[in-house]
């Protein structure tokens, strides 16, 4: 899964979308899903589940036919596309946007340079729009407040020089990176399991990292507490690291990092090739 904080501080690259296209040629064609192709992230699928806007990382699929009643195309969002403009440019923030009648967030504002863009699942429609919205969906919708994050201090007050990796971030933090802090919580022994997978990956992929293996063990080792994520982003996007917290926030049970792109970046700290 992929949130919608995940996308701020990173630059869309390409947007990509899949539309329904009926066979009688009556109608427009209906948006079904699309891509973002994310720095550091990759292509993000944006799907609908009834009202929940859900966000994976997925390649785009190809285009299939639906026999008598149509055919699916995929490629290139037209450049009349809301999101198409935004292509190349850094999101700034987001703002999750709430459905009042059904109370419940049904999808986000994504703030770029240049302007904003809301994207949305609407009655299991999928929305991109710049403007605003007929049939009384306007006056069913409100912005959340503004969530601002944790302020830095809070992630360095549990990172000093721990590890090459707490260096690592810490000096991210300092150095103005997109920091935050996830609300929910995860058994550690669960965090273990996934990112024992990316280790392999990263491996096979030959994708330097700082403190992978170290995070897979103090994971394993805290066992079934449950850990929240924290994560900086470097100010040049060229290193993305995780931070695992106690569930209160207080205290570092592990550290980790990824590089991104650029073969010089970070090339102070103390890395492991994974």
């Amino acid at each position: 899964m992929v949130s919608p904080e995940d996308l701020v501080g990173r630059h869309v690259q390409r947007v990509t979308c899949s539309w329904f296209r009926a066979r009688d040629g009556g109608g427009e064609p209906e948006l079904l899903h699309m891509w973002l192709h994310v720095q550091g992230l990759g292509p993000v699928r944006f799907h609908t589940l009834d009202h929940v806007l859900d966000l994976r990382i997925d390649e785009p699929h190809d285009p299939y036919d639906m026999d008598m009643l149509g055919h699916v195309t995929v490629g290139d969002a037209p450049d009349e596309f809301p999101l198409a403009p935004f292509a190349g440019s850094k999101v700034v923030s987001v703002q999750h946007i709430r459905q009042r009648s059904i109370d419940s967030r049904v999808g986000f504002q994504a703030t770029f340079p240049a302007g904003s863009i809301r994207i949305l699942a609407l009655a299991d429609d999928l929305v991109v729009t710049a403007t605003g919205l007929s049939g009384g969906w306007e006056d069913d919708l409100d912005l959340d407040p503004l969530d601002t994050g944790p302020s830095s201090e809070a992630l360095l007050r549990v990172l000093s020089d721990q590890t090459p990796a707490c260096r690592a971030t810490r000096e991210a933090v300092l150095a103005g990176g997109v920091c935050r802090i996830g609300d929910g919580a995860v058994p550690a022994d669960a965090l273990a399991g996934t990112y024992a997978v990316r280790l392999e990956l990263t491996r096979a992929k030959d994708i330097k990292t700082i403190g992978l293996a170290e995070s897979v063990a103090a994971l394993s080792n805290y066992g079934d507490r449950p850990v929240r994520l924290g994560s900086v982003d470097s100010p040049d996007g060229s290193w993305h690291f995780v931070v695992f917290l106690a569930a209160d926030g207080g205290s570092l049970v592990a550290c980790t990092g990824v590089r991104q792109i650029g073969p010089d970046s970070a090339k102070d700290h103390e890395e492991e090739r994974a």
